[in-house]
């Protein structure tokens, strides 16, 4: 791959929030959890505000609903929430502090439909579900979930698995080693994992990106006409399943790795095919839509059809 993946900010951010908590390992290693402020709370909020949220650990849940009210309601440690509002937004803090709270807490939110969400946690799980606005969320080690959004999408994560399903919108989402799942993507992807696996599933995009440096990767979507795609792994495999009647012009490289592929493989005119003996280009169909895939040591397969 010629590209360098990018830094996470979710590895600087999370770093900064927990040397600044100044939490001990021996306060870590406190055997459970009790909760023991609750949280029962309904603020107005502007069209299209937004509401961020930062915890600790624990779990966080947003969804979307109509009216104009914030709604949040849960469970916290004592001494370490806060709750700040003004039309424009809704900002609700979860920290660890040096008496006694190490800012977990279990938070149930409900937002108005086109709220922009914003979420940041340390390990922490974190849902979102029909918010139909942009949404961003950060964790370390914290799993995401991102349902039925709309707008755009940016998800990032070191070990914690992302599943993203029924966007319409852009989507960017990175991780260090959890997996990425994503399904029902409207819009533009563009997805980087070290060690994780990437899996698309039932996209319409018109221009994809999937990179991972030792994981897997595997695309079964359409291909738009005017499309661009890119899939790239150094060593793990890449897996397109396309449909029977697809047209692309698909580049292959790999090092050592093999190439299998159900469509004849019919190399374009004026062209040898072969460079170096492990990159070629062929067509498939009308070969309207550009196909980049490249390993260096992973298989590459191309398979014909969605339903495999």
């Amino acid at each position: 791959m010629t590209r360098k993946l990018r830094s996470f900010s979710a590895v600087g951010a999370s770093a900064l929030f927990l040397a600044s908590a100044g939490i001990s390992s021996a306060q870590d290693r406190r055997p459970r959890i009790e909760y023991t402020q609750r949280v029962d709370t309904a603020v107005t909020l502007d069209r299209q505000g937004t509401v961020n949220v930062s915890l600790f650990s624990g779990r966080v849940r947003v969804a979307g609903a109509g009216g104009s009210q914030v709604r949040v309601r849960g469970s916290v440690e004592p001494g370490g929430f806060e709750l700040r509002t003004s039309p424009a937004g809704v900002r609700i803090t979860v920290e660890p502090n040096a008496r006694r709270s190490r800012g977990a807490g279990e938070l149930e939110l409900t937002v108005p439909f086109g709220t922009h969400v914003v979420l940041e946690t340390h390990s922490a799980s974190v849902a979102v579900a029909g918010v139909k606005g942009d949404v961003k969320a950060e964790s370390l080690s914290g799993g995401i979930s991102i349902a039925d959004a709309a707008g755009k999408v940016i998800a990032e994560s070191v070990s914690g698995g992302i599943e993203i399903s029924r966007l319409t919108g852009d989507l960017r989402v990175e991780s260090v080693s959890g997996r990425l799942e994503l399904s029902g993507i409207s819009g533009d992807i563009d997805a980087e994992s070290v060690s994780g696996r990437i899996t698309v599933v039932g996209a319409k995009s018109k221009s994809v990106r999937a990179e991972s440096v030792s994981g897997r990767v595997a695309y079964s979507s359409p291909l738009d006409p005017a499309g661009n795609y890119k899939f790239a792994s150094h060593s793990g495999t890449l897996t397109l399943a396309l449909p029977s009647a697809s047209g692309a012009t698909v580049s292959l490289e790999t090092f050592s790795g093999n190439v299998d592929s159900d469509f004849p493989v019919t190399l374009q005119s004026g062209t040898s095919g072969r460079h170096h003996d492990n990159k070629f280009e062929f067509r498939i169909g009308n070969g309207r839509a550009r196909v980049i895939a490249e390993t260096f040591s992973g298989n590459i397969t191309i398979q014909r059809g969605l339903d495999r």
